[in-house]
C-alpha cells in the first residue's frame, strides 16, 4: 500500500532524527570554533535572493537552481552558494571595512539535483571567504584551515587535491581552437568524466595535441608534477600558474600540511567564477568531495568592486558520513535520571549539578519502577527515597559531593 503523500518528502531531502542531529549541531559548532580561531568572522546572508545575483557563476546549470515568482514579478532562487551571496555583501554592507575580510558561514545550500546517491537538494556548507588578498599566502592559508579544520573533527585519512585553474585554461587555449569543445572538456574534466574526455580528445585533428591533452588526467602527485607538467607546454598562462602552485606548495610546507595535499592539474570545479588556485577534499569512506574552494578574483568585479578573493567550504553532512562510517562519532553519554514524586527536588537539583559538570542529563518521572527500564542507549540512574542507583561511579561520586552541597 502506497504511504499518503503527507508523509513523503521531496527528492534530496532528509530528516534529521535527534542523534543524528546532535552530531550535525556539534560538527558545526566545531567547525565555527577553528574558523573564529582563526580569525573569521560569521556573517548570515538571506536564503533566497534574485536569479540575477547568481548568473555569472553557474556555468550554463540554471536550470539546477530552485526558482519562484515573487509578487512583484521578479525571479528569486534558493541560494545555490554561498560565495556570490558574500561577494554581494562585501561589495556594498562591507565597503568601507579594511582588508582583507575574513568572514566565515554556516548556511543550507539548494540545488536541483539527478537522482544520484549521495548528492542531496538540500545541504548545509560551514565555509570562509579571505577577501582582499591575492598572494600565494591567502590561497596557502585556505588549504592549511580546511586541512586543520577536518582533522579537529577527526577525519584523518583524507587527501585535498590541488590544482589551478589558469593551467587547464592554457592548455586548452593552446590545442584546441574550438571554444565550444573546449568548454565540454572542462566540463567532463569538472565532473571526473575521463572516458568522456577521451573521447572529446579525440576530436582534436592534431596528434601531438591529442598527446599532451590526454596527460592532463595523469598530471597527480606531489612537488615533481609540475616539472612535468612544464615540459608540455609553452603557453604563458600555464607555466604561471604552475609557478603559483610551487609558491603555495613552499608555504603549505611551513604549515606543515603538505602530507595531506596532492597535486592535480586535471582539477576543474563546477562554479566557473574560480580564476586561480582550486582544491578539494577526499576520503575513502564517501564518493563524494568532503570539501572544495580556490581563488574568485573577477566574482566581486561583477558587483562593482573588483577585489581578490579566495574561500573554501565543508559539506556537514559529508563529514558526518565519514565519521558515521568510521565509526568515531558516538557522542557523549546520556544520563537518564528516574525520580519518584517524593524525590523531584533531589532528582531536579542533582540533573542541574550534572549538567553543570558537562553531563547530558534526561530526567523523568515515575510512579512505579518498572523491572528493566529501557533508556534507548542512555545510562540509568534512579533515585528512591534519597538514595541514588546507578553503574556509573562517577555519577555516584558526584552525588555524594551534591549531597555534601546540600548540607552545607
Amino acid at each position: 500500500m502506497n504511504k499518503p503523500i503527507v508523509f513523503e518528502k521531496p527528492q534530496g531531502v532528509r530528516d534529521f532524527l535527534p542523534g543524528i542531529a546532535k552530531r550535525k549541531r556539534e560538527i558545526e559548532r566545531n567547525i565555527a570554533d577553528c574558523y573564529a580561531s582563526w580569525g573569521y568572522q560569521e556573517v548570515i546572508t538571506p536564503t533566497f535572493e534574485y536569479m540575477e545575483t547568481f548568473q555569472n557563476g553557474l556555468r550554463g546549470e540554471e536550470d539546477r537552481v530552485f526558482k519562484f515568482i515573487e509578487r512583484s514579478g521578479k525571479t528569486v532562487v534558493l541560494r545555490p552558494d554561498m560565495t556570490t551571496p558574500i561577494a554581494r555583501v562585501v561589495a556594498s554592507l562591507l565597503r568601507d571595512e579594511p582588508l582583507p575580510l575574513r568572514l566565515s558561514y554556516n548556511a543550507n545550500i539548494f540545488r536541483q539535483q539527478e537522482f544520484v546517491a549521495g548528492r542531496d537538494a538540500e545541504f548545509t556548507q560551514a565555509g570562509v571567504e579571505l577577501i582582499g588578498d591575492g598572494s600565494p599566502d591567502a590561497d596557502a592559508e585556505m588549504i592549511a584551515l580546511a586541512v586543520t579544520t577536518l582533522r579537529s573533527l577527526g577525519v584523518q585519512d583524507f587527501r585535498l587535491a590541488l590544482g589551478q585553474v589558469g593551467f587547464v585554461n592554457g592548455i586548452l587555449a593552446e590545442h584546441v581552437a574550438d571554444h565550444e569543445l573546449a568548454d565540454r572538456m572542462r566540463f567532463v574534466l569538472a565532473d571526473k568524466n575521463y572516458v568522456g574526455f577521451e573521447h572529446l580528445v579525440a576530436q582534436v585533428d592534431d596528434t601531438r595535441a591529442r598527446e599532451v591533452l590526454l596527460h592532463i588526467p595523469q598530471l597527480r602527485g606531489g612537488l615533481d608534477v609540475l616539472q612535468r607538467a612544464r615540459a608540455l607546454t609553452t603557453h604563458e598562462t600555464a607555466l604561471q600558474a604552475l609557478g603559483n602552485l610551487e609558491e603555495i606548495w613552499e608555504i603549505l610546507v611551513l604549515y606543515g600540511v603538505e602530507q595531506w595535499v596532492q597535486i592535480d592539474l586535471g582539477l576543474v570545479l563546477g562554479l566557473n567564477y574560480y580564476t586561480g588556485a582550486i582544491f578539494e577534499g577526499y576520503a575513502p569512506q564517501i564518493g563524494f568531495p568532503l570539501c572544495g574552494g580556490g581563488r574568485y578574483d573577477d566574482l566581486l568585479e561583477k558587483f562593482g568592486r573588483s577585489l581578490p578573493a579566495t574561500g573554501f567550504m565543508i559539506g556537514i553532512e559529508r563529514v558526518l558520513e565519514v565519521l558515521e562510517r568510521k565509526g568515531n562519532q558516538k557522542g557523549a553519554a546520556r544520563h537518564l535520571l528516574y525520580y519518584l514524586p517524593r524525590d523531584r527536588h533531589i532528582s531536579l537539583g542533582f540533573a542541574a549539578y550534572l549538567r553543570r559538570q558537562g553531563y547530558t542529563v534526561t530526567t523523568q518521572r515515575i510512579l512505579d519502577l518498572p523491572e528493566n527500564e529501557q533508556g534507548d542507549g542512555a545510562i540509568i540512574c534512579r533515585l528512591e527515597n534519597g538514595r541514588l542507583e546507578t553503574e556509573d561511579e562517577a555519577v555516584r561520586i558526584h552525588y555524594d559531593a551534591f549531597l555534601e552541597q546540600q548540607v552545607h
